[in-house]
């Protein structure tokens, strides 16, 4: 609990690699953190393309419609 899980994510999308750290606040279960970015919400494109944004504004925009498609591979957690 006094404890805060940060996940440091590498994602790679067309050859380029992309940092970044997310917060999940404290106490949050570390196991749920690598689910979330491996299979949960946050592996999608659109998830991943908005949180990569605020590193590099230059980042597109990118949209997973209806069937979702992954474009960006997270490398590590």
């Amino acid at each position: 609990v006094r404890l805060q899980t940060i996940a440091k994510v590498a994602a790679n999308y067309k050859g380029r690699d992309y940092t970044f750290d997310f917060n999940f606040g404290y106490g949050y279960p570390v196991e749920s953190a690598y689910y979330a970015f491996e299979e949960g919400n946050y592996s999608c494109d659109c998830n991943l393309s908005s949180f990569i944004k605020d590193n590099y504004p230059d980042f597109e925009e990118l949209d997973c419609g209806e069937e979702i498609t992954y474009s960006v591979e997270v490398v590590t957690i």
